[in-house]
């Protein structure tokens, strides 16, 4: 900020001592006395006069300092010109600055001199005007018509704050407001409501611009109500700096009212002040500490007298503003130190209501007992007896308890053909759901890694084989020359490569099995059940032990394979311990009928010994139901079915509600 020029100081030096005399001067008349007292000692000013005009127009200088100094003699007369001036003042409501002027036939110094008009209702029309000795400059110019219009401002505004602050007392409406506004304030004991009654009515009752209630918790103060506004955002900037002053205020305990200056304000106060007031821009800020109202219930005397000694705690602070004036109207002031009590002992009671140990329990049973009166009493006792019946059903009615899985309908028959070496599928000679028979070619695969091993096993058998003729030769050669020596040479690799041509030909031999075994051929008698076989198949490369087909024999028995999740295992395996049997009934439905059930039967060997895992239901175990295969209306392979299995009879509760009580064990009981 730019340093401020002596004019401008003097200017809120001006501005700072009208606002003490408005509430200090008891009359209009005193209190122009006072501010032209101060204002003719101001620098710059050498004199100022209040001019009233009569009914019949005639100016008469109702009040004024220092004038005599604008005169030679000491003797000030208006003059035609400055009378005239008055006049196009009232007439037009605007300033008027007369500069320089050199009246020597009046007896005046020369001198300047600024007028402005004070036109109040049921008041006689009047001017305020400033003199002043110095040549005028331009900076001089504005100075004056700042102050004239600032003297007229502060005029205006007593005689208006007069007349509202009479109008305040004699407004009977205003009782009638006050007590519908401490009906609401007692109305609730829940906190947040009351606050928000205090805050939002007691901004309409004293006409402030906002009004807002910080309490104290411990070493930290929240914001817990500001008018206007349905909830508190405490992360804002403008609530935080709030807080922070209310901190500050409560610490020091007494009432502070801001009026523009922080003249003999706390040290501790400016800082906070000063934020919240960049934050707020409000012009008037009056902080109230809110103490603990007083118990006026005490039975000992010894505590009546013990706390009149002490001052009651400070629990919070009422926070009024105003945003355009920065002096207090009156009724503001008086209206806020009326609702002041009002709010301290609304704030107590429910601080007192809201400590009560587990009051919402107690609020609870209140109201369920206080149901229970009149007629009500007859349907509370149907309803708990309903209850009662329907508990005592849950605990006594036995009933089928049943384990639930989801599987498929399959023949019992199944064969799947693996890839019996690495290659690529080249020919298919099936279809999906086509009936071969045993030994049918199913698809033929090509490996080239076998045909390779059985090239380099010809080829090699071809070279030994060559080799075991032309040593045979040899030893036939050697017998005629009856070479004793070369004969058991030559016989000696000629068993060597003998043994290494039946190697060769047993390898070449077992390289053309394996070729032949990659023409697959159906096991048994079936149905191709693998889904649009030729596209998933045909061209495709293959790993030795891929699945390749599934051929099942429809036309024999049928069975179900239902995944059980595993904690459900325990029931079926205890069912059939306590039923003393190798067979449990189990009913299942048709995913494409389940309008109707069919039985199965579960043997006790039918169930896996080894868990696996399923996507949907995590660790399961896989049992197998024997059905009748005349149930399936249409023997679709992998039909999906639903089954339950009968576990045996228990309670009507563990039946409905089994599920919650196993998840309980599983997540809550170790």
């Amino acid at each position: 900020m730019s340093k401020q020029t002596p004019s401008q100081d003097s200017l809120d030096w001006i501005r700072q001592q009208c606002d003490r005399f408005l509430d200090e001067s008891p009359t209009y008349a005193a209190y122009v006395r006072d501010v032209f007292q101060f204002v003719a000692e101001t620098p710059s000013i050498d004199a100022v006069a209040m001019i009233a005009f009569s009914k019949s127009n005639e100016p008469r200088v109702v009040a004024e300092s220092n004038l005599g100094t604008i005169s030679e003699d000491e003797f000030f007369s208006l003059d035609l010109d400055n009378i005239s001036m008055m006049g196009s003042s009232l007439r037009e409501g605007k300033p008027k600055l007369m500069m320089n002027r050199v009246l020597p036939e009046a007896q005046l110094k020369p001198h300047s001199l600024a007028i402005a008009p004070i036109v109040v209702t049921a008041n006689p029309p009047h001017v305020v005007e400033v003199l002043t000795l110095s040549e005028a400059t331009p900076h001089e110019e504005a100075f004056l018509r700042e102050v004239t219009e600032t003297l007229a401002s502060y005029f205006i505004r007593y005689l208006t704050n007069k007349k509202d602050s009479q109008e305040a007392v004699t407004d009977d409406t205003f009782w009638q407001r006050f007590d519908s506004f401490l009906l609401r304030l007692q109305k609730s004991l829940d906190l947040k409501k009351t606050i928000s009654v205090a805050v939002n009515d007691g901004r309409v009752l004293t006409g402030a611009d906002r009004v807002a209630i910080a309490l104290k918790y411990g070493k930290q103060t929240k914001v817990q109500g500001i008018s206007g506004q349905d909830g508190v955002q405490h992360r804002a900037n403008l609530v935080q700096s709030m807080a922070k002053l209310a901190e500050v205020a409560i610490k020091i305990g007494t009432p502070i009212t801001y009026k523009g200056s922080i003249e003999d304000f706390p040290p501790e106060l400016e800082k906070p002040l000063a934020d919240y007031l960049a934050e707020s821009r409000t012009r008037m800020v009056m902080l109230l500490p809110l103490k603990e109202a007083a118990d006026p219930f005490r039975e000992d005397a010894d505590a009546d007298d013990q706390s009149s000694q002490d001052s009651p705690p400070v629990i919070g602070c009422l926070i009024v503003e105003q945003a355009t004036e920065a002096r207090p109207k009156k009724h503001v002031v008086e209206r806020t130190d009326l609702i002041r009590d009002h709010i301290e002992v609304a704030i107590h009671n429910c601080h007192s209501h809201e400590s009560i140990f587990l009051l919402p329990l107690w609020r609870g049973i209140g109201r369920t007992l206080r149901w229970f009166k009149g007629r009500r009493v007859w349907i509370a006792a149907a309803i708990l007896g309903s209850i009662m019946a329907v508990a005592t059903a849950l605990a006594v009615v036995p009933w089928d308890y049943r384990v639930e899985g989801n599987g498929q309908a399959m023949p019992v028959t199944q064969h799947r053909v693996f890839a019996p070496w690495d290659g690529d599928v080249v020919e298919v000679f099936v279809r999906s759901g086509q009936t071969v028979q045993a030994g049918d070619v199913l698809l033929r695969i090509e490996s080239d890694e076998l045909d390779s091993e059985r090239i380099a096993a010809r080829t090699e058998w071809l070279e030994k084989d060559k080799l075991v003729s032309a040593l045979t030769s040899q030893r036939a050669e050697a017998i005629k020359r009856d070479d004793e020596s070369e004969f058991i040479r030559i016989t000696a690799e000629l068993a060597k490569a003998t043994v290494e041509r039946e190697g060769a030909k047993n390898r070449l031999d077992l390289v053309t099995l394996r070729i032949e075994d990659l023409t697959v051929e159906a096991p048994d008698d079936g149905v191709i059940a693998t889904f649009q076989v030729d596209q998933v198949l045909q061209n495709r490369p293959v790993r030795r032990g891929d699945l390749l087909v599934e051929v099942m024999q429809p036309e024999g028995d049928w069975h179900l394979e239902v995944d059980v999740p595993e904690y459900r295992m325990g029931h079926v395996m205890r069912a059939f311990a306590t039923l003393n049997s190798d067979e449990l009934p189990v009913e299942y439905v048709l995913a494409t009928s389940v309008e109707t059930s069919h039985e199965g039967i579960l043997q006790r060997g039918e169930i896996a010994t080894r868990s696996t895992e399923s996507e949907d239901e995590g660790t399961v175990f896989e049992v197998f139901i024997d059905i009748d295969r005349e149930d399936l209306p249409n023997l679709n392979i992998g039909a999906d079915v639903s089954a339950k299995i009968n576990c045996g009879k228990k309670s009507l509760f563990y039946v409905l509600f089994g599920d919650v009580v196993e998840f309980l064990q599983r997540h809550l009981w170790f």
